[in-house]
């Protein structure tokens, strides 16, 4: 029999968690397991949870960090992401398996029915199921289960702030059809009844408005949980908004090259030695690591050019639309160099910082030494990698010329690029040299990072 993995997110859930986990004991007696991943509970949720689970996991708050963090320690074949609030029908592990039986099964969830009894109530019920049904997107609340290979392969859960339901569905729903279990699981109603039904669910229909068109999960949280405090992956400013904004370079942009995280298109010369799902595990953990030090570094604002699809559930679920460019055709030298262009032409952008995102020895002081040395007058500021390229690049000015006749992806760009700055007469600062992440020996490295990457390859 397939063994299955409850994972619980919790936060502050002592008055709940002691009569759900009871619940899910006989789970444990079939040889299934129970982990209850805590996010910093400032109340006995950890102390009570240790005796009926087989792991209690502590890690930064944050739904889906929490239950990613709860996936990498799993240990089943299977993961089911389960709310405290929210109590499964009798044998739920039969009905997950037997969902799950067909050659294709990969994922699925339960249909949900709320506490309260009241007419009005099941009518929301009734509604969430066919929206689930109709959408291929579930809530939380339905109880997503999904095999753990294909958890692996999609990379978890985006780490956003709000609806990681909705975005980890639809990186799913690229995958395979999901399935339903039509016993519902039964979810507590104090939300809407705390809140009122027509504003409760005029809320929620609003936020996920909002999300398609490409709100930050920041703002959305900020709006979901107007008084609660800042999370720890919060950005100190918000970098898709009207107003102007308190960075240290208001006059400047990182820009941050990516690809479009794709099965056995990214990391490509790992893919023999470690698969192509552990390269995607890893691409996705190292964008994750860029992504949050730029926002959280309050230095200056944030651009993702890909080099494809912008409208990517994770470029989305990660950045602002207004956030997100196309890079150029061409090899890197041209993007690049269409990339400083294009920059450097909004006003009040006076220089630019392009990094990747293989580079997880990155940190925000060496961001800031580059932005740094550009303020003060440098034209261009390099920032060289151990294997002969360089991992940033600063320019005061697009330079065309010197993205010319280099040898993208060889040992010899930082030599070349630096051949092509001797004659044009310009003041260049190298940084110190950093490694990136483009071999099986680069991985012994990432052992030594701190706070560690959090990837986990599969298997």
């Amino acid at each position: 029999m397939l063994k299955i993995s409850f994972i619980l997110p919790v936060l502050n859930e002592a008055a709940h968690i002691t009569e759900q986990l009871e619940a899910l004991q006989g789970y444990r007696d079939s040889g299934h397991e129970v982990l209850v991943v805590d996010g910093g509970s400032q109340d006995a949720s950890a102390e009570l949870a240790a005796a009926l689970s087989d792991q209690v996991i502590t890690c930064e708050p944050g739904r889906s960090r929490q239950m990613n963090r709860g996936a990498q320690a799993a240990s089943g074949d299977l993961l089911v992401f389960l709310h405290t609030d929210t109590q499964l029908p009798a044998q739920a592990d039969q009905l997950i398996l037997k969902a799950l039986s067909s050659a294709d099964g990969e994922w699925g969830w339960f249909a949900v029915r709320l506490s309260n009894p009241a007419i009005p109530y099941r009518i929301i019920s009734a509604c969430m199921n066919m929206r689930a049904r109709l959408t291929f997107v579930a809530t939380g609340d339905q109880t997503l289960f999904v095999t753990g290979e294909l958890f692996a392969r999609i990379g978890g859960f985006p780490d956003i702030e709000l609806m990681e339901d909705v975005a980890i569905c639809k990186l799913l729903r690229r995958k395979s059809t999901p399935n339903w279990v039509l016993q519902p699981v039964v979810t507590s109603s104090r939300r809407w009844e705390r809140h009122g039904l027509v504003r409760t669910v005029g809320l929620m229909w609003w936020l996920r408005l909002l999300y398609f068109c490409g709100v930050s999960p920041v703002q959305l949280r900020r709006m979901y949980y107007p008084s609660a405090p800042a999370s720890p992956s919060e950005p100190v400013a918000p970098a898709a908004s009207d107003r102007k904004l308190d960075y240290i370079h208001d006059n400047a942009c990182i820009a941050v090259f990516a690809r479009e995280p794709v099965l056995g298109e990214v990391k490509t010369r790992l893919i023999p030695a470690i698969g192509a799902e552990a390269a995607l595990a890893l691409y996705l953990a190292m964008m994750d690591r860029t992504l949050q030090l730029v926002r959280q570094s309050g230095l200056c604002r944030m651009a993702l050019w890909t080099s494809s699809n912008t409208a990517h559930e994770y470029f989305l679920s990660n950045c602002n639309k207004k956030e997100i460019f196309l890079q150029a055709e061409g090899d890197l030298g041209l993007k690049m160099a269409d990339c400083a262009k294009q920059t450097l032409a909004q006003a009040g952008t006076d220089y630019v910082v392009i990094i990747g995102t293989d580079c997880p020895a990155l940190t925000r002081d060496y961001l800031s030494a580059a932005l740094a040395a550009l303020q003060a007058g440098d034209d261009v500021v390099l920032g060289p990698a151990a294997d002969g390229g360089y991992v940033l690049i600063g320019l005061r000015q697009p330079y065309p010329e010197l993205f010319r006749d280099i040898a993208w992806g060889g040992p010899e760009v930082l030599a070349q690029t630096l051949a092509n700055l001797k004659g044009m007469n310009l003041k260049v600062t190298l940084l110190p040299e950093l490694w990136d992440v483009d071999t099986v020996e680069d991985l012994a490295r990432l052992e030594a990072l701190r706070p560690p990457l959090g990837w986990r390859p599969p298997g």
